[in-house]
């Protein structure tokens, strides 16, 4: 369940990411905490330079832990998220955008935690030092 929550997580990302869900409905379903306060705040971003993703993100999660005894129930993903297919473009003419610099494939850490009865992603931390 956890694993689904998190690729759940990236599709609603997609959607939201490409204009298909700007205000990122889907997004809410499947995070909270910090990762979605940083979702809303790169949408809102993207959207006020109108630019939306193009593509998609290539994911290679692990779940590290799974807690049933905290509370809330905790979990740890570990990824190697690949963005090299995953583009800024112009929302009007689709010419690509991405920064010259960007980091294309990176480790990442993921806390998923129970909010409810269903399991959300809270903290997403990448490691913006370093490639994998």
């Amino acid at each position: 369940m956890v694993l689904k929550t998190y690729q759940d997580w990236w599709a609603a990302q997609e959607s939201a990411y490409s204009g298909a869900d700007p205000n990122g409905a889907q997004v809410r379903i499947y995070s909270s905490g910090t990762a979605l306060g940083n979702i809303l705040t790169s949408l809102q971003s993207l959207h006020d330079a109108k630019m939306v993703m193009n593509g998609k993100p290539v994911l290679s999660p692990v779940v590290q832990s799974v807690d049933l005894n905290s509370n809330p129930q905790r979990a740890v993903i570990e990824d190697c998220v690949d963005v090299s297919g995953w583009h800024q473009v112009d929302a009007a003419d689709g010419s690509n955008k991405d920064a010259p610099q960007r980091l294309t494939r990176y480790p990442a850490q993921v806390v998923l935690l129970v909010k409810g009865s269903i399991w959300t992603v809270f903290e997403f931390n990448r490691e913006t030092g370093r490639t994998c």
